[in-house]
């Protein structure tokens, strides 16, 4: 089984595969491996030996099921692929709350409900990414105690509550000066300037405090920080953007609503991402000049 979990990483080289004794290690030792994530990866590696599951890049399915509970406010960690305590916990919340068998393993049943396959086609995973953060909102959620609480306690009430806005009715009124070309141009620059390595021209495209992907409301001193830890994890990146921006009133006052999405590539010295996410910007016009005052992300499957 040495060879589970091998698929060639993009155009950018191959990586280590992935099997279930290797998953199985810590950063320590075997002994100290918390009982939650051997409970779960031995499930997991008996779904892949029966059957159930292919025997390709388990770890795709994980990071999967971190983005569904993350929308749905039960899974506060990484998105990074790694199964660990705090994810196994979150899995049994949410079958808790949908009244499934209570097992912290991924079976079929969760899997649809998470709108996740049972099976991924190993065309799917060919150009799959690491075991690590690659987004932005891939960090773990900086929120404090008492709104994880909060959030919680809505998502026990709704598990399967969605974070994703509704589309607004109506166009920018005339007084906000938006057009076409205006916006696409905010959206290249904010593209260009994400490629260098200038965290504080990255920056300036926000109004401070910005409600900042999954982590709520930020100031600049985190974003800043956020940004910096970005660019030096991921040194080289490059962004482009595909079709013509969307926007419309927010319903704010003097705010609206851009979506767009991007095909991006980014890289360090031992891996190389690509992929395509949805970008969803609330704007304000500050002087002569337009800020995200909204920011947040959502990876595109393929």
């Amino acid at each position: 089984m040495s060879e589970i979990g091998r698929t060639p990483f993009g155009n950018f080289g191959g990586r280590q595969p992935i099997s279930c004794a290797r998953l199985r290690r810590t950063e320590s030792s075997p002994r100290r491996l918390v009982r939650g994530k051997a409970t779960w990866l031995a499930a997991l590696c008996a779904l892949i030996f029966t059957g159930i599951l292919p025997p390709v890049r388990a770890d795709e399915q994980v990071r999967q099921v971190q983005e569904e509970l993350r929308k749905r406010n039960l899974y506060f960690g990484d998105i990074d692929g790694h199964a660990t305590p705090e994810l196994v916990s979150a899995i049994k919340r949410y079958q808790a709350r949908k009244g499934f068998g209570v097992t912290g393993a991924v079976d079929e049943q969760t899997a649809s409900s998470l709108n996740i396959e049972s099976t991924i086609p190993v065309a799917k995973t060919s150009g799959n990414w690491p075991d690590l953060p690659v987004l932005k909102s891939d960090e773990a959620r900086q929120v404090s105690e008492s709104r994880r609480s909060q959030l919680q306690r809505q998502a026990e009430e709704n598990p399967d509550i969605a974070l994703s806005p509704p589309p607004p009715a109506e166009s920018p009124p005339p007084g906000q000066n938006l057009t076409p070309e205006r916006v696409a141009k905010l959206v290249q620059d904010y593209l260009r300037d994400g490629e260098t390595q200038d965290v504080s021209a990255q920056v300036r495209y926000y109004d401070f405090p910005v409600n900042y992907f999954d982590h709520g409301t930020m100031d600049e001193a985190f974003v800043t920080r956020d940004t910096a830890n970005y660019v030096s994890r991921w040194p080289e990146r490059k962004y482009m953007l595909i079709g013509v921006p969307q926007f419309v009133a927010s319903g704010e006052n003097g705010e609206t609503t851009v979506e767009f999405t991007i095909a991006f590539s980014v890289r360090n010295k031992t891996h190389a991402v690509s992929g395509k996410t949805k970008n969803f910007w609330t704007i304000r016009a500050q002087g002569d000049d337009l800020k995200i005052v909204a920011i947040r992300e959502e990876r595109l499957r393929e």
